[in-house]
C-alpha cells in the first residue's frame, strides 16, 4: 500500500475546501430552484450559506501552504 505524503494530502483539503466556500456563494440561488437544497437549508437559506462560506474559507486559510521554491525578484 503507498502512503501519502502529508502535504499532498492538505492540498486536497485546501482545493475542496475553496469548492466548497464557492458553492456556499451560491446556496440561496439555488435555494429557490432545487428541492434537495431548499431542504438542506430550511427557513434561513443565507445564515446557512454565510456559515458555509465562513467554514470553507477558513479551513482553506488553515490549510493552505506555498510551495517551497526559488523567491523570483524583479533584478
Amino acid at each position: 500500500m503507498r502512503t501519502v505524503p502529508k502535504m499532498e494530502w492538505t492540498r486536497v483539503v485546501y482545493h475542496v475546501a475553496v469548492v466548497v466556500a464557492a458553492l456556499g456563494m451560491f446556496l440561496p440561488l439555488l435555494y429557490g430552484a432545487v428541492p434537495f437544497v431548499r431542504e438542506l437549508l430550511g427557513s434561513n437559506p443565507l445564515l446557512k450559506s454565510l456559515a458555509v462560506i465562513a467554514l470553507g474559507w477558513l479551513t482553506a486559510y488553515f490549510t493552505f501552504e506555498e510551495e517551497k521554491g526559488e523567491e523570483l525578484t524583479a533584478s
